[in-house]
């Protein structure tokens, strides 16, 4: 179960309400329900964080120890032109 710092969470509902709350016509209850929702939607997405950055670093490890696939390469203008198939401006004859 996940430890919520409760000073911190009354802290910033007194905050909100002394500067935000009270001009908005809200009550310190509803400050401080969006401020634990705040700080439940917070653990969420710090958690959220540490399991992307550990899948991260996952593929960042099997990159780093994959090898690069070889490139093959092929020269297929060299099965239909030989070196001696050059016309007028460098134009390649087939023979038709």
């Amino acid at each position: 179960m996940t430890r919520y710092n409760l000073s911190e969470i009354m802290r910033t509902a007194h905050r909100t309400y002394k500067y935000v709350g009270k001009k908005q016509g809200k009550t310190f209850g509803e400050v401080l329900k969006s401020t634990w929702r705040l700080a439940k939607l917070d653990v969420a997405r710090q958690e959220a964080d540490a399991k992307r950055k550990a899948e991260e670093e996952k593929r960042q490890e099997a990159l780093k120890s994959s090898k690069p696939a070889e490139v093959v390469r092929y020269n297929f203008i060299g099965e239909i032109y030989n070196r001696n198939s050059r016309g007028y401006m460098g134009s390649q004859y087939c023979g038709d």
